[in-house]
C-alpha cells in the first residue's frame, strides 16, 4: 500500500505513514474524550519507523499527564489531535484516523475503556467491547509471559538481527560479498534465500497464493535493493505478530503455492519454523563473513537484561521495544 499522508486543520503540521497498521480501535477513556471533545478517539497504530513528521515539528505540542499514560500530540495553532501512543521515543505511534488524507485501509476493530464512556454514548456497531484496555494475549495477570508475546519478541529479534547482519555485509568489498563460496553460492545468495522463504511463509500466513519456491534464486542484484526488500518483509512480519491473538495461534493457516501444492499448518508451528529457518541461515552468513575477512556481528544480544546497553541505540533507531523491559502497549 502506498504511503499515507495526513495533517492538521490549519495545514501547519504534515506527516507520513507507511502501512500496514498494527490494529485500529475506538477509545472511550476519559482522556481521549476530553482530548477530542467527542465520544473518544478513533486511532490506528504503526511502528515508530513507519511514521515521519514532515513539516511543523515546531508547532507540535504533546501532553502525557501521569507516568504510564499515552501521549496526546496536537497542533498548537489549530488544536487538531494528530497522533500519540508512545511517540516520539517509544516503539509505536497511534495515528488519529481523522487526521489522514485518504483511506488508511483499516477501520476500528474494537472498542476500549467502554466503562469510561460518556452516559450519552451508545455503542451499536457490534464490534467487540473491552471494559478497560485491549490485550491480544488474554494474560491471566499482568506480566505473565505468553506465547503470543514470545513470537512478537522473535519478530523484533529478526528485524534487529537482519539489520546487524546486513550492516556487516555492507562493509565488505563487493568482490568479497559476491565471491562464490559456501551456501547458496555466495553471501548474497544466502541472504536472498532468507528473504525468499520469509516472503513465501508470510504469503501463506495471510492465506495468499505463495510463489514457487526457487531455493537458489537471486531476485535483487544489489545488496542495497535486497536490504530494502528484507526490511519491508521484516515490517510485515512485525505487524502480523503484533496483531496475533492467543486464539489465532491455534488456527490452521491454509494456502496454495505456484508449484501446485496445498498447505495446511497450525499458525504457531509455521511461525516457530520460520524463526528457526531465519536463525539457521543467518548463522551461515555469519560463518561466511569470517571467511571473507570480516568480523561477524554478535546476534545473541537481543533478549537478556545484561546486554541492554549493547543493543539500546539500535533498538531506538529501529523503533523496537526492549524484550527485557515492560511493554508499552497501552491502547489509550
Amino acid at each position: 500500500m502506498a504511503t499515507l499522508r495526513g495533517g492538521c486543520l490549519c495545514g501547519g503540521v504534515r506527516f507520513e505513514v507507511d502501512p500496514p497498521f498494527i490494529r485500529a480501535n475506538h477509545c472511550h477513556c476519559s482522556r481521549c474524550r476530553r482530548h477530542s471533545g467527542a465520544a473518544g478517539c478513533m486511532q490506528a497504530r504503526v511502528r515508530r519507523e513507519q511514521f515521519r513528521l514532515v513539516t511543523g515539528a515546531d508547532l507540535v505540542r504533546s501532553y502525557r499527564g501521569d507516568a504510564g499514560y499515552a501521549v496526546k500530540a496536537f497542533c498548537s495553532t489549530c488544536g487538531s489531535s494528530l497522533f500519540g501512543g508512545s511517540w516520539p521515543e517509544g516503539p509505536q505511534v497511534s495515528i488519529r484516523l481523522g487526521a489522514l488524507d485518504a483511506d488508511p485501509g483499516i477501520a476500528p476493530q474494537f472498542h476500549t475503556f467502554v466503562e469510561s464512556r460518556a452516559p450519552w454514548d451508545e455503542i451499536t456497531d457490534g464490534l467487540p467491547q473491552y471494559p478497560q484496555g485491549w490485550s491480544a494475549d488474554a494474560t491471566p495477570c499482568p506480566g505473565t509471559p505468553t506465547l503470543v508475546a514470545h513470537f512478537r519478541h522473535m519478530a523484533a529479534n529478526n528485524r534487529w538481527s537482519n539489520a546487524r547482519l546486513h550492516g556487516a555485509c555492507a562493509a565488505l568489498p563487493a568482490d568479497e560479498y559476491f565471491r562464490a563460496r559456501g551456501f547458496f553460492a555466495s553471501i548474497h545468495g544466502t541472504l536472498s534465500h532468507i528473504l525468499a522463504i520469509d516472503e513465501w511463509y508470510l504469503a501463506g500466513l495471510a492465506g495468499a497464493r505463495a510463489p514457487a519456491v526457487r531455493y537458489g534464486a537471486v531476485v535483487h542484484a544489489s545488496l542495497a535493493a535486497l536490504t530494502g526488500a528484507q526490511e519491508a518483509s521484516d515490517r510485515r512480519l512485525l505487524a502480523y505478530c503484533d496483531a496475533l491473538t492467543a486464539t489465532g495461534l491455534g488456527e490452521v493457516a491454509r494456502w496454495s503455492d505456484a508449484d501446485g501444492d496445498e498447505h495446511a499448518e497450525p499458525v504457531h508451528l509455521v511461525l516457530a519454523h520460520l524463526f528457526q529457518h531465519q536463525i539457521h541461515h543467518r548463522g551461515q552468513v555469519h560463518y561466511l563473513l569470517s571467511h571473507a575477512g570480516a568480523a561477524p556481528p554478535q546476534l545473541d544480544e537481543f533478549f537478556l537484561r545484561a546486554d541492554r546497553a549493547r543493543r539500546a541505540d539500535e533498538l531506538r533507531r529501529l523503533g523496537l521495544a526492549d524484550a527485557a523491559a515492560p511493554g508499552d502497549d497501552r491502547a489509550r
